[in-house]
């Protein structure tokens, strides 16, 4: 770690140092050197006005030794040219031997403002030089130009000596402060190995282990953030511990067989009651494959995946003997969007399986029974309508009342075998779409005498609701019927209303009564077979006690919900959702 440290804070100085030696020579010394040269060029265009001010004029005029002259107060080259810029003296060179010096480019400044300057290598001189041109005006007309020149050899010599020491001083500043820095870091470095030191501790689970980092300034404050996350950390490892525990005990303690399968099909937990179910000591670590052997297991668990939503199906096994089995699939997920595995509940239905076989078969046994003793009725009353009728004072009442009875059971029959073959799966649902209140008026039609005969009322409300309905057109109307026969036996006086609603986003059809209603606690038994609130009262009105029966396998059929709403002495309103 020493290494690296170091190694880190090397390279990050030394690149330091590299870009500010490169910047102050780069830089600093660049924007020194111009200023220097500004101000020489200012210096020098007020000496060129003066000497320009002071250039003797005439055809004896000596403007080589006046240039000589001006040279040594200035101490600067001086150039005088005409106005077409032939060299007429020169304080360094015989104008002579110097060519036209008019498209320089201080000279073409000069024309056009009056004061040019450049700086470039010059070729009389070899070497680098600043000149600065002045135009000769005399008596308000132009008479040539004035140029003076300096070598910028001393300037770069100048600037080079500045350039060094700036550098140097950089140099020396950045090495103090780095002595400092490796200082610092060594005890940075210190601290950090002690803080790795405990927090690898930690990982390990010494809890009780503590940190004391005295006089470390910020190291201090997180080495006691350490020690408080460690006794917090320790509590909720032990709570953790003791949650985990718990629902190990919860999980080996449900009834239904748990399996939680894992994203490669491998089973990871397994309660007790899976292991008894299937038969192993040992299912973790072993693919499903082998314990649940189900095509339709199999297929549930690959829409649980796709669909990323809990599935349910039923399942046959035979295990030590014929097993039913619902099992819901849920998926699993460890982090947010990322399937980890499955959890896979299994609930034994065998014993309500044959429970319900058990009743169905009842059910069809008591309905083929029944048809004996009505077809023996039926014979008998035949029999004595065909000439038993000398006793004129009992005959008309048998025969009624062996038909009626008759009729009853017949009745009775009919409504056990619809049931029968609904629980059966024989009875089809084949779903059109049709407007219901067509169904609607069909079953007033059918029931207004009937009710008319009790002084009954029956009306149609659809103010509210869709009309338009995907269902079974002759079991929809066999739903309506029974419900709205059930509301006139009952009913004494008053109406029954026949219509459509909305509840929210729901809509449902109804068939309400001004009957004497329901107890409160009768409500969730209506619906059973063979169940009446007042048994002599049904059978005096006819009632086989399956109507209501009927109607909630066939809602149940079609995909609905049946809800009945009853209040003593206020009547019954029967709502099925659709």
């Amino acid at each position: 770690m020493k290494r690296r440290i170091f190694r880190r804070v090397f390279i990050v100085y030394f690149i330091a140092l590299v870009v500010s030696v490169v910047f102050m020579h780069f830089y600093l010394t660049n924007v020194i050197r111009d200023s220097y040269i500004s101000e020489l060029t200012r210096s020098l265009s007020v000496q060129a006005s003066v000497i320009a001010g002071a250039v003797p004029s005439g055809e004896e005029a000596d403007l080589s030794g006046f240039a000589g002259e001006m040279k040594q107060v200035t101490n600067s080259r001086i150039t005088i040219l005409d106005g077409a810029g032939k060299v007429l003296a020169d304080s360094d060179n015989d104008p002579k031997t110097m060519d036209n010096r008019i498209n320089r480019p201080e000279i073409q400044q000069a024309i056009i403002s009056g004061t040019g300057w450049s700086i470039r290598y010059s070729d009389t001189m070899k070497y680098d030089h600043l000149y600065v041109a002045i135009k000769n005006v005399q008596s308000g007309e132009p008479a040539g130009f004035v140029r003076l020149a300096v070598p910028l050899s001393a300037v770069n010599e100048a600037i080079n000596i500045l350039r060094l020491k700036i550098n140097i001083a950089v140099i020396t500043v950045f090495l103090l402060f780095g002595l400092i820095l490796i200082y610092q870091t060594e005890r940075i470095r210190k601290f950090v190995i002690r803080i790795a030191e405990y927090a690898g501790a930690l990982a390990h689970g010494l809890f009780k282990k503590r940190l004391y980092l005295e006089g470390a300034g910020e190291f201090t404050e997180l080495a006691h953030s350490l020690n408080n996350m460690a006794s917090e950390l320790e509590e909720t490892v032990k709570a953790g511990d003791e949650e985990t525990k718990r629902l190990n005990v919860i999980l080996k303690s449900i009834p239904d067989a748990l399996l939680l399968i894992n994203v490669h099909n491998i089973i990871e937990i397994s309660n007790n009651a899976a292991k008894d179910l299937f038969g192993s000591d040992r299912l973790e670590g072993r693919p499903f494959l082998e314990i649940v052997r189900s095509p339709v297991f199999i297929a549930l668990i690959d829409e649980v995946k796709k669909s990323r939503i809990p599935g349910a199906a039923e399942l046959t096994f035979d295990l030590t003997g014929e097993k039913y089995l619902h099992v819901r699939v849920s998926p699993l997920y460890y982090q947010v969007g990322e399937l980890a595995g499955f959890v896979a509940i299994f609930h034994d239905t065998t014993q309500m399986k044959k429970l319900e076989q058990t009743r169905k078969d009842f059910v069809a046994n008591v309905s083929h029974e029944i048809k004996t003793p009505i077809t023996a009725i039926k014979g008998f009353a035949e029999t004595l309508l065909d000439g038993a009728l000398y006793d004129r004072e009992n005959a008309e009442k048998f025969l009624t009342t062996i038909k009626n009875h008759s009729e009853r059971l017949n009745r009775l029959v009919e409504d056990l075998l619809i049931i029968s073959r609904l629980e059966l799966g024989v009875v089809t649902v084949n779903k059109t779409e049709f407007h219901i209140t067509d169904i609607i008026d069909e079953v007033m039609q059918l029931s207004v005498v009937h009710a008319a005969e009790k002084n009954l009322s029956i009306k149609k409300s659809v103010t509210h609701g869709e009309t338009l309905i995907n269902a079974d057109r002759d079991r929809l109307t066999q739903i309506l019927l029974n419900l709205t026969d059930n509301a006139v036996k009952f009913t004494g006086t008053g109406e029954i209303e026949i219509g459509l609603g909305r509840d929210g986003s729901r809509n449902y059809f109804y068939v309400r009564d001004t009957g004497p209603g329901v107890p409160h606690k009768y409500i969730a038994r209506l619906g059973e077979r063979f169940f009446r609130v007042d048994p002599s009262r049904s059978r005096e009105l006819g009632g086989t006690g399956l109507g209501l029966a009927i109607v909630k396998h066939l809602v149940k059929a079609h995909g609905w919900e049946m809800k009945i709403e009853s209040e003593e002495g206020k009547g019954t309103m029967v709502k099925v959702y659709y």
